[in-house]
């Protein structure tokens, strides 16, 4: 959600993955959901239940050469790139589709993309008309025209920025400005002095020299351009926002003019650079990061222009690596996915390619989707078991103890209004404007992007559409947005390996129905709390409230603080908090509803020697099956808003009470909480 806000940061309010769709059945049948076969029962439940429910799974799996970790995410990923794939294929054959349509368009972007002979051929060539425009830069006025150039290509030099619903007004959109600029994955990288860190750095300078070598630079040049780089992005990253201060979301909203902005960063020419990127007047605009465009505009003047195109040439490079010829590929993936992240081998250039068209073509690609692979019934009995889950949830908030009577009847008016998207849009987005060619990948790549740019701006003066998708159907992912209060699972998601339509009604609640109270409790967790049933930032919270919601949330930073994911390195409990406060509502909601079900019904039956109540929380931590390389793991638990699966599994579900009564944990085990320590939240 507000993807376009941010560049190379977590986004706001990042998406919980793994979700999916489950008819709820009384009687299983065919393939078991949960498979026992995955458990280690020698585990005691107590001290790891990940591994108690995954056991011999993990012990049998390996993780792909070509991935830094492997779980039921990627399962299902894998299965809709090859569905996509098949599509691209059938439509690739159609050689006489008319210039401008849809197929043309899929077509021949897929097609050049596949044509590694000619990728290979051209090289770095393919970058000419964008290095000709650095080659062009001769003032500090023209290399201000290229950074606002190149972020209609989607590039994101010195900064970012992009439309979005105002956030103390969910009715009209603002232009956001976001800090971005660094080729590292997360400024700490540039900041902290560890030896892995330093590491980082020093590996990094080599792969930057190593592409312009790679472009034509002689070895000395190349290194000097590279320490050039590394000088430029560290004075950034040194005044960027840590990844836990980009979630304090009421902070980002400094609204400014453009001659404050002008007077707060005076180095660079602000009416320039919108002038160049539209012909839109967009007004006061918000500023994100006020101290990093301060020092945009300080660093602009002060660095000589030589040294600027050596820096926009790295971003053209390093952003367009992965379209170029084999030798750029491999030095990128040997970076950022071997060294950084541990991945072995290179994924095949069909599902490379599959990934990219999926993002360029998303909504016309995503029609096609939905008319092969997913039938107009799931998305009727997904809106149903939305609509019980809601039903849990209100009967959660009415109940609660620790809450005053109007900050609960807003949030219950909150709930109330919370729309749900499933499966796909009821409008398709018009592509008629996007223009593809058959001359080269990555300028079609640029092509997309830019059309994607003033796609997106064309929407500043009009009224917010509240049924436009924030993701195309072929998304393997959800979430909640809080600014349009509603929540979104695409059709992609909903699939097997998780959905067993002959599974029980535990199993059921345990995945999908906690996938759902996961998305609608992120409208009320640490930060979702900001805002209001329109998707205004407005408190509508009393202090006596707000002190107890902390008090409350403060436990769970405090338990996943206590996880060690490698060596000394811990879970960050407040970067996670978000995620960790979802998973445990979307259990609690989960069950709720679950329980709700079983009003006037017998008991279920034990099957496979587990209880439903067992088998409700087997079925959650069997979503979270997953491996995961050591380098992977490290940079998950710096960058990512998301704890890795095993932390999800032995977090949450020790902070309910009914787990412990259906698995007998006890004092003297190993996760075990006292109930002064398990929070009450909704």
């Amino acid at each position: 959600m507000m993807k376009n806000l941010v560049t190379r940061v977590p986004a706001y309010l990042v998406l919980v993955t793994l979700f999916l769709f489950a008819v709820a059945c009384s009687e299983q049948k065919g393939e078991p959901a949960i498979k026992k076969e995955y458990m280690d029962l020698t585990v005691n439940p107590g001290d790891n239940f990940f591994k108690y429910a995954n056991g011999n799974w993990i012990a049998e799996t390996e993780i792909p050469e070509d991935r830094s970790s492997y779980g039921s995410f990627d399962i299902v990923r894998q299965k809709r790139d090859a569905d996509v794939r098949v599509l691209l294929d059938e439509v690739s054959k159609n050689k006489d589709a008319e210039k401008g349509t849809i197929a043309q368009k899929i077509r021949d972007f897929y097609s050049a993309g596949m044509d590694s002979a000619k990728i290979e051929e051209a090289g770095i060539a393919s970058l000419q008309p964008e290095l000709d425009l650095i080659a062009g830069i001769e003032t500090i006025e023209d290399f201000q025209d290229v950074v606002a150039k190149f972020h209609i290509y989607g590039l994101d030099p010195l900064f970012g920025g992009g439309l979005e619903q105002d956030l103390m007004d969910s009715k009209i959109y603002k232009f956001y400005l976001m800090q971005a600029g660094i080729g590292l994955p997360d400024r700490d990288y540039y900041t902290t002095d560890d030896e892995r860190s330093e590491e980082i750095r020093s590996e990094y300078v080599k792969h930057v020299a190593k592409m312009f070598e790679l472009k034509g630079d002689d070895a000395a040049t190349a290194k000097a351009n590279a320490e050039t780089v590394m000088r430029i992005e560290t004075r950034l990253a040194e005044k960027s926002k840590t990844n836990t201060e980009l979630r304090n979301i009421p902070a980002w909203y400094n609204k400014m003019s453009l001659d404050e902005l002008s007077e707060m960063a005076p180095g660079f020419d602000w009416k320039r650079y919108f002038a160049n990127i539209s012909d839109t007047d967009f007004g006061d605009v918000i500023v994100a990061a006020p101290k990093f465009f301060a020092e945009v505009g300080k660093i602009v003047p002060e660095v000589p222009v030589d040294e600027w195109k050596v820096y926009l040439t790295w971003n053209l490079i390093n952003r367009s690596a992965e379209f170029l010829s084999s030798d750029f590929v491999n030095q990128d993936f040997n970076f950022y996915s071997k060294f950084l992240s541990g991945s072995e081998k290179i994924k095949p250039r069909w599902e490379r390619v599959v990934g990219v068209t999926n993002s360029a073509m998303g909504q016309p690609l995503g029609q096609l989707y939905v008319e092969k692979y997913f039938p107009p019934a799931s998305k009727e009995k997904m809106v149903e078991l939305v609509g019980y889950l809601k039903k849990a949830l209100k009967i959660r908030l009415e109940n609660l103890e620790w809450m005053n009577d109007s900050t609960k009847m807003a949030a219950l008016e909150k709930l109330e209004l919370m729309g749900v998207k499933i499966g796909y849009p009821d409008k398709w987005e018009d592509y008629s404007k996007l223009n593809i060619e058959t001359d080269s990948y990555v300028q079609n790549v640029f092509r997309a992007r830019e059309f994607a740019h003033y796609k997106d701006l064309d929407r500043f003066g009009k009224p917010v559409d509240k049924a436009k998708w924030s993701m195309d159907p072929q998304t393997v992912n959800a979430g909640y947005h809080p600014l349009m209060n509603d929540i979104t699972f695409p059709a992609a998601i909903l699939q097997p390996p998780f959905f067993y339509a002959n599974a029980d009604d535990a199993v059921n609640y345990g995945a999908i129905g906690m996938a759902i109270g996961h998305e609608m409790t992120h409208g009320f967790d640490d930060q979702g709390r900001n805002f209001d049933k329109d998707g205004n930032m407005i408190d509508w919270w009393t202090g006596a409230d707000s002190e107890e919601f902390s008090k409350r949330t403060q436990l769970l930073v405090d338990q996943y603080n206590g996880f060690v994911a490698l060596d000394d390195v811990h879970v960050n409990g407040e970067l996670s908090l978000g995620e960790n406060i979802a998973d445990f509502g979307g259990l609690t909601v989960s069950l709720e509803a679950y329980k709700l079900s079983l009003q006037d019904k017998p008991t279920p039956a034990d099957i496979d020697g587990f209880t439903d109540v067992q088998r409700f929380f087997l079925s959650y931590a069997q979503l979270w099956k997953g491996k995961i390389r050591d380098k992977a793991l490290l940079r998950l638990v710096q960058e990512d808003v998301h704890p890795w699966g095993e932390y999800r599994v032995n977090g949450a579900m020790f902070n309910v009470p009914e787990f412990y009564e259906a698995f007998n944990i006890k004092p003297e085990d190993k996760l075990y909480r006292t109930a002064e320590q398990r929070p009450v939240i909704w």
